[in-house]
């Protein structure tokens, strides 16, 4: 080989692995733009139902909604934004995250009830729950497309390959978010729907004909049953509206505020199950069960701790599109299975005399109480 063919040779080896850099991007461009095309869809889907569903309710109580403004006031709650407060001193954050929190979702209540006076408890909260949604899918649909745009703007190879290998994860989280959209709109119970269900259940199963429920916090109910000798008090979200309560306000009033001594703690949740479990096992757990921010976690582990109270809890194993959509039989048939690991726990870890505390967390959309 002479040197004009080296030469020649090392121009064609440099080409080639410039084209097959470029046609790499190239491919990774329009496997992400497919995806960035789906969750488009889902978002502009999201806007829709939320606003036929407003439309809905307002047809149902009788009221004139103006289409335009309220396609305008849509657009904009959606666009909102939560500002968390600051970490640089996290002592004391917990308060001023849940204060920030529900400054949010009684803004969101308002807004609500300025386009719908007349409309019921629960249809704004299931409006608030599509708006939610909506706002997630926006909030996704708009990151990917930001981290895209960088990638592709400085044809950067390797941003684009981790945005590229994200997609398939977030993919699942976007569909399951829009699958939450059915239950919402209609107020059908959702997977993340078993510990309250659980909750309601136990109440039905135990409780007398004259059970008094009480509002103990805002859109948080407590029961008091019998079981066996002893005095559980079920505390869950307030339905059929799709809510999740304030947990830990209820239990900070029925502890610290009342005095009330229970034996154990026992909190019912959905958990994200492994990809080679099975939906709707049961699990048992000791700790709080309580997903989200961490707030009511905090506060609820704060009080159990400085009074010694033992925590317990039963997980409800599915996964991720599971918990937000319509309840899934495998799920809806453990529920069940669910109630009596409950009933054993307290057979099996109290006393008679005993008082103890049931809590059904999640969203208690389409369950009753």
């Amino acid at each position: 080989m002479n040197g004009l063919d080296l030469l020649a040779w090392i121009i064609f080896l440099m080409l080639f692995a410039y084209v097959s850099k470029e046609l790499e991007i190239y491919r990774i461009i329009k496997e992400i733009e497919s995806y960035i095309s789906l969750y488009r869809y889902i978002r502009d889907k999201a806007v829709s139902t939320v606003i036929s569903s407003f439309r809905e309710v307002a047809a149902k109580v009788g009221s004139k909604i103006d289409l335009r403004g309220l396609e305008q006031r849509v657009s904009n709650l959606i666009e909102a934004v939560l500002i968390p407060p600051e970490a640089k001193d996290p002592f004391g954050i917990i308060p001023k995250l849940k204060h920030v929190v529900l400054t949010q979702d009684r803004t969101l209540t308002m807004e609500v009830r300025r386009l719908l006076p007349e409309a019921k408890a629960a249809d704004v909260e299931n409006l608030k729950n599509l708006l939610m949604a909506a706002h997630e899918l926006n909030y996704i649909y708009k990151a990917v497309e930001h981290i895209y745009r960088q990638g592709r703007r400085f044809k950067s190879l390797w941003l684009l390959i981790q945005l590229q290998a994200q997609l398939p994860f977030l993919s699942e989280y976007v569909k399951a978010l829009e699958s939450s959209l059915e239950s919402f709109s209609n107020g059908y119970p959702i997977g993340d729907s078993a510990g309250p269900m659980v909750a309601a259940l136990f109440i039905k199963k135990h409780a007398s004909a004259d059970l008094q429920l009480e509002e103990i916090a805002e859109n948080t109910i407590v029961a008091e049953v019998p079981f066996n000798g002893r005095k559980v008090l079920v505390v869950k979200a307030k339905g059929p509206s799709g809510v999740t309560g304030r947990l830990d306000d209820a239990l900070e009033r029925l502890i610290v505020r009342r005095g009330v001594k229970p034996a154990a703690i026992i909190t019912v949740d959905a958990a994200i199950k492994f990809e080679g479990e099975k939906s709707g096992m049961i699990v048992d757990g000791v700790g709080v069960a309580i997903g989200g921010l961490g707030i009511e976690k905090f506060n609820i582990e704060d009080i159990s701790t400085k009074h010694g109270i033992t925590l317990y809890a039963v997980l409800v194993k599915m996964s991720i599109p599971e918990a937000l959509s319509v309840m899934s039989k495998e799920v809806a048939e453990s529920m069940e299975a669910a109630l009596s690991r409950v009933e054993g726990i307290i057979n099996e870890r109290t006393k008679e005399g005993d008082t103890v505390i049931l809590v059904g967390v999640g969203n208690t959309v389409g369950v009753v109480p």
